[in-house]
This record gives structure tokens, C-alpha cells and sequence, in this order.
């Protein structure tokens, strides 16, 4: 099957992280009085500030002292979007405002007029009276400015640094989203979730209208990919894929990507369809996955000890393969240059008189597979088989009891080539053969033994 190509080229996304300022809904709070900060909460000569622009905050050792903390300028509410003027060149200010529970939280600064050029930063007020920077935007001239970052319970500060104006109003305020999926804080392309170089399966949700989740895939190998993203047909979700733009992909169905070069990064992102309420509550299911092209030293078998029935003593139907308790398999999974495949599986399928029952392996750092599958009870359809072996100088005859099952090995390419649904299967059996006749030998008696 031919996979269809889209050439994918890395080019700077400095340009991907803004943000409309009035897409988060907040609310008009009116007018606030100037504040100036008493003190240069961001001279980098401090001792006491902790730089932590960008970077995604560990909270699982940090200790929440909120009520140890005294605000060093005045509380305003998140959620609100509040104006203020009278600003001169120089001026330095700041607003306080807490944050309750961990969040996402968007600070703006936006509805910039005439000689204004003003700076946005948001500070974390630490319970040693330290200041950490969790981000600035510094755009140019009336440009809005936006600073999304990762916050824990506790203190935080819009702290404005005025470079230019002649006093006009603008607006500030701090949306706050707590409905996070594990992947945040990955709203930009230099914060995307790097996905590992196996085979992906994530959940993650959109927590506002503005939510954007990057992720960013190196095929090592330049193998080939397959993408998709499930969203059980709410059309919640936008899913694209950069390609010297933002290239949208079609929900709920798979996209072959090929053509790629080694250590190639392709860069993905799932946003919020802004034409529907967001909820929450609801996940959508990314897979970015290496072809399964082929598999290779594939062995199926039982013991090694295995005395077996042959052809020409039973043959309706002929036992491939022959095990006493246990049926051992093993193989390596290749993507579409050779190269073994981390974390791809692969099914047994064993079927019996009762039914069939599926044995699933996943594929380790090498690529390879290996289980043993104990094949319980035995209960015997055919009896007495007579067989012959010669071992050791003598002829043995044996009489076998034998149960008759089968197996077939399923692999899953990733691939849908005639977009029915139904993932494309490479393995051992199919519609033409359906099973590999598996001979589950209950007992052997040994009836004579003579030298040949």
C-alpha cells in the first residue's frame, strides 16, 4: 500500500504562542488607582528571585504557606478585567492577586492606545519573602501582552514595567483554568510535550476556549507515522500538524505520513473548537505511532522436547505445531525501515473448543516479544496415534492423546488503507487459513522400543 506523503519541514514558531487577550471572557471590573511597586521585584542583582521563566513548576515537594505571606501590593481578582491610566515612562507596577487550587492561569495585558509600549510579567511571592519570574511577554508598541504558566496554591503578581506612554488607559486581569490533563503546562512549541520514540497513546482534555496542547514526535528512523485523534464524534477538538503552516486533520480517522528523514520532528496540537462550548470534562485520545511494517525471527512453538506426531501418522488435520503445557512465541517488530519498534504489540490468538482467547505483548527497547502461554487442561478428541521415532540407535513407538487446537498471530500496522474502520493486520493466519493447527498433547505411552 502506498502511503500518502506529507512533506513536513521545521521552521521557527516564535509566532505560534500568541493568543486573542479576549477570547478568556473576563469579566469588566472597572477602574483601579496605580499602584507602584515599592521594590525592583525583577533586578536579577537579588539574591532572593528565583527565575523560572517558561518552565514547568514540580509541585509534588512543594509546601503551600499561603497564609504565611503578606501581599506587597494591593489584591485585585482573577477573572476580571480591569483598567487602568495615568501611566508614565519608568513606572513600575504591580497587583496581587492567589491562586486556590493548582491551575492554569493566563495574565494579560491588552487594549494598548496610542504611545504605549508596556511589559507584562507574572511573579510567584514565595514563602521566604523570595520572588520567583514564571514568565513576561515584552511584544512590541500597543501589542497585547500574554503570560501563561503553570500555578500552584498560593501568591501571585501582574508586575507591568512601563516603557513608553503618554497616559492612556489599558486593561489587565488573569483567567484561571483548574480542569488540567497531565500534559500541561504544553499550550506553546517551546513548552510542547515531547513524545517518547515509541508508540504513543495519550488522553487530555481542553480546559478553556483558548486551551492549545502541542506535542511534538522525532521519527529517529525517519519511518514512517500514523496520527489520529479520537474524539467519539463531539467535533470538540481541532487536531492539525505543521507543515509550513497549520495543516488540519480530519477527526477519528488515521493519517499516513511518509517520506520522512532521520531524526525528523513533526509538530502537532489539538486546540479547542471555539464553535462549541467547552467541556471539560470531556478527553480526547491522540495516537502518534511508527508503522508496523514487518515482523522478523518469529518462532512459535511447545517444549524443545516435544516428541512429535508426524504427517504420516495423523494428517487430518496436521499438527504444525506440538506442545505438551506450555506454547512459547517470540518475535521482533520492525517499522517501515527495519528498525525494531519500542512499545508496539502483537496478539496470539489460541482457540480451543470453548471459544478463542487473545494473549497481547508489548514490544521491548529492542523491539522483540517473548511469552509462554501455559495451555491448562488438557482433554483429549483423538486417541492413540501411533508414531514412530528413532532416537538414540532404537525405534520407539508411541502412542499419543491429543487435543486439537489452533493459533494465529495479528499485528496491527496502524494503517486503515481503505478507511473502513478496521486497522489494517499484518501476522499468521488469515481469511485463507484462518488457524495453524496447534496439537495439545495430553498424553504419550511409550508401547515398544528396539534397536533399528
Amino acid at each position: 500500500m502506498k502511503l500518502s506523503t506529507i512533506a513536513l519541514s521545521i521552521v521557527p514558531f516564535a509566532f505560534l504562542s500568541s493568543a486573542h487577550a479576549l477570547e478568556h471572557n473576563l469579566t469588566e471590573a472597572g477602574k483601579v488607582k496605580l499602584h507602584s511597586a515599592k521594590q525592583n521585584m525583577l533586578n536579577p542583582t537579588q539574591p532572593k528571585l528565583a527565575q523560572n521563566t517558561h518552565r514547568q513548576l514540580d509541585f509534588s515537594s512543594q509546601e503551600t504557606t499561603t497564609e504565611s505571606i503578606t501581599p506587597v501590593c494591593p489584591t485585585l481578582s482573577t477573572g476580571n478585567l480591569y483598567t487602568l491610566s495615568g501611566a508614565s515612562a519608568g513606572n513600575t507596577i504591580c497587583y496581587h492577586f492567589e491562586i486556590t487550587e493548582r491551575s492554569k492561569t493566563t495574565a494579560l495585558l491588552v487594549g494598548q492606545t496610542g504611545a504605549s509600549n508596556i511589559d507584562l510579567s507574572v511573579l510567584k511571592h514565595n514563602s521566604d519573602d523570595t520572588f520567583a519570574l514564571l514568565g513576561t511577554s515584552a511584544n512590541p508598541g500597543t501589542d497585547d501582552e500574554v503570560v501563561v504558566a503553570l500555578t500552584e496554591p498560593g501568591h501571585y503578581y501582574w508586575y507591568m514595567e512601563v516603557k513608553e506612554s503618554d497616559g492612556s488607559a489599558f486593561n489587565f486581569g488573569a483567567a484561571v483554568a483548574t480542569q488540567l490533563d497531565e500534559y500541561e503546562f504544553n499550550d506553546t512549541v517551546a513548552t510542547a510535550t515531547m513524545l517518547s520514540t515509541g508508540q504513543n497513546v495519550i488522553q487530555g482534555n481542553m480546559d478553556s476556549a483558548t486551551d492549545i496542547d502541542m506535542y511534538q514526535f522525532t521519527a529517529v528512523n525517519g519511518q514512517n507515522l500514523a496520527l489520529r485523534l479520537k474524539d467519539n464524534s463531539s467535533d470538540e477538538y481541532i487536531f492539525e500538524v505543521y507543515n509550513n503552516g497549520w495543516v488540519p486533520l480530519a477527526a477519528n480517522k488515521i493519517h499516513p505520513i511518509s517520506g520522512l528523514q532521520e531524526n525528523h520532528t513533526i509538530t502537532l496540537r489539538v486546540r479547542a473548537n471555539t464553535a462549541l462550548p467547552v467541556n471539560t470534562n470531556n478527553q480526547y485520545t491522540l495516537s502518534v505511532q511508527s508503522v508496523v511494517a514487518s515482523f522478523t525471527s518469529h518462532k512459535i512453538s511447545g517444549e524443545a522436547n516435544v516428541i512429535r506426531i508426524p504427517y504420516s501418522a495423523f494428517s487430518d488435520p496436521y499438527l504444525t505445531t506440538q506442545a505438551y503445557r506450555n506454547l512459547n512465541w517470540s518475535l521482533t517488530l520492525n517499522d517501515s525501515t527495519g528498525a525494531p519498534i519500542e512499545s508496539a504489540s502483537a496478539k496470539l490468538v489460541l482457540a480451543d473448543t470453548d471459544g478463542t482467547t487473545d494473549y497481547v505483548q508489548t514490544s521491548d527497547a529492542n523491539g522483540r516479544i517473548s511469552n509462554s502461554i501455559n495451555l491448562g487442561t488438557c482433554s483429549p478428541q483423538v486417541t492413540n496415534i501411533e508414531h514412530t521415532q528413532y532416537s538414540l540407535g532404537y525405534k520407539n513407538t508411541w502412542h499419543s492423546d491429543v487435543e486439537v487446537k489452533g493459533w494465529r498471530l495479528e499485528i496491527e500496522t496502524n494503517l486503515d488503507s481503505d478507511n473502513d474502520g478496521i486497522i489494517d493486520k499484518i501476522g499468521i493466519g488469515g481469511e485463507n487459513v484462518p488457524w495453524v493447527y496447534l496439537g495439545h498433547i495430553c498424553d504419550q505411552d511409550l508401547v515398544s522400543s528396539e534397536k533399528s
